[in-house]
């Protein structure tokens, strides 16, 4: 059965706007800096930026940056949400894990993650490993929430089914709890990827001398506005980026939630 013409044309609408809108931005930015209303020396223009980005890529600078800061968020992201994951499933079917658990989750989720670096320098030292733990605590605790909560909000039914066949615990977990929260779940990383971005570059900036993070405050140090933002452009594609594989992915493991 063929789409009426009017849900065909919905998209193309929706592309055409999504595009329009951050091209109106750019337009109005690049008016403001050429007709001096911009100080270009403040706020330079986007196509200055665009050609700053150019060189940077040409020179082969942006690709080591860049490199290095996609390795901190990936091994970051890993390390904190697939702990996160196991634990609130957990703490979702077990009520004396959630009883002893959740407190401490509670206090420690609220706290500042940038806060608790000197503690991660003196614990682990300064290093790598002490800025992809850094990275990890965001998506950790995050995960852990969402994932609790979706355990949580099953149908006490499945449950039920699943005890009456005697299903085993790695079973519970992988066939009944995981698949029955996935929607929460894929919720939660969606979250987690925009706190691992920010804390990534927020730790470049402390404790690095390569990544984007540490390229952005390097350049502002040095009054380098232009490559400044020619650095905070190119993070902000990688994040477009990672968001974009990530949309994908959850179209390709829940696709019964874009029937809505």
């Amino acid at each position: 059965m063929p789409l009426p013409s009017s849900r065909i044309r919905a998209p193309r609408k929706e592309t055409f706007f999504a595009f329009i809108s951050p091209l109106t931005v750019l337009i109005i930015w690049e008016l403001c800096s050429r007709l001096g209303w911009a100080d270009d020396r403040i706020l330079p223009a986007p196509t200055t930026v665009l050609v700053t980005l150019a060189d940077l890529a040409r020179e082969g600078e942006l690709w080591e940056h860049l490199g290095h800061t996609a390795s901190r968020f990936g091994v970051g992201m890993v390390l904190g949400t697939i702990p996160g994951i196991l634990l609130g499933l957990t703490m979702g079917m077990f009520r004396w894990c959630r009883i002893i658990l959740r407190p401490i989750i509670t206090v420690l989720y609220p706290l500042p993650r940038i806060a608790l670096f000197p503690l991660f320098l003196i614990l682990v030292g300064l290093n790598e490993t002490s800025n992809v733990l850094m990275i990890a605590l965001g998506p950790f605790f995050t995960m852990v929430i969402s994932s609790m909560a979706g355990v949580l909000n099953i149908d006490p039914i499945y449950k039920d089914v699943a005890a009456s066949f005697e299903t085993k615990p790695l079973d519970l977990y992988r066939k009944v709890m995981l698949p029955a929260s996935m929607p929460v779940i894929m919720s939660g990383v969606h979250i987690s990827i925009g706190l691992a971005l920010m804390t990534t570059t927020a730790v470049e900036y402390l404790n690095a001398d390569t990544g984007l993070g540490y390229l952005i405050w390097h350049s502002w140090q040095i009054l380098s506005l232009k490559l400044s933002l020619a650095a905070l452009l190119a993070a902000g594609m990688m994040g477009s980026l990672i968001f974009g594989l990530f949309q994908w992915l959850e179209r390709l493991l829940l696709p019964w939630q874009q029937q809505r």
